[in-house]
């Protein structure tokens, strides 16, 4: 009796798959909710002698899968109201920003005189999820009684303008 042994392919009781993890960009910016409008009120005499400036701790998070910068621009060259037509130049107030809660990231600040004309604030070599900073908006410009006739009549004048910031790479 003689046995003949073929080569039989068995079923296969395994297989791969390539798992891959793809990181795409991704990029953020938002201003806190609750301050989204900032004011710089000149209420005394000393505010029309010195200027006005207001610190908003946390202003801007900012998510960046890498390095990233931050511009700030205005939308007009003036603060403009709805009774003077002559408008305050948007380049008397500067804008800086510093780490806010929890950001311990090595960043670059500029300190930006407002303009149409984006200008880069925050620069960072590396990226971060939830990214707080605070920023300063400075009016010292506006000291010496620059503003003192500003205001007609007895009530209130506002003067208005939009900044806007925004992050690219780096």
């Amino acid at each position: 009796m003689t046995f003949y042994f073929e080569n039989v392919n068995a079923q296969s009781d395994s297989d791969v798959v390539k798992l891959n993890i793809i990181l795409h960009p991704v990029q953020t910016i938002t201003v806190n909710s609750s301050q989204r409008s900032v004011d710089l009120n000149y209420i005394t005499e000393e505010d029309y002698e010195n200027g006005v400036t207001a610190t908003i701790d946390d202003h801007l998070s900012v998510t960046s899968s890498g390095g990233f910068q931050v511009n700030v621009a205005s939308n007009d060259d003036k603060f403009s109201s709805s009774s003077n037509t002559e408008g305050i130049p948007a380049g008397d107030v500067s804008i800086n920003a510093f780490n806010g809660s929890e950001n311990n990231l090595d960043n670059i600040f500029g300190n930006v005189i407002l303009s149409t004309k984006p200008e880069s604030l925050i620069t960072s070599s590396t990226g971060g999820r939830d990214l707080k900073y605070s920023v300063t908006y400075d009016n010292s410009a506006g000291s010496s009684d620059r503003y003192i006739n500003k205001k007609p009549g007895k009530e209130e004048e506002i003067y208005t303008i939009e900044v806007t910031y925004t992050i690219t790479s780096k």
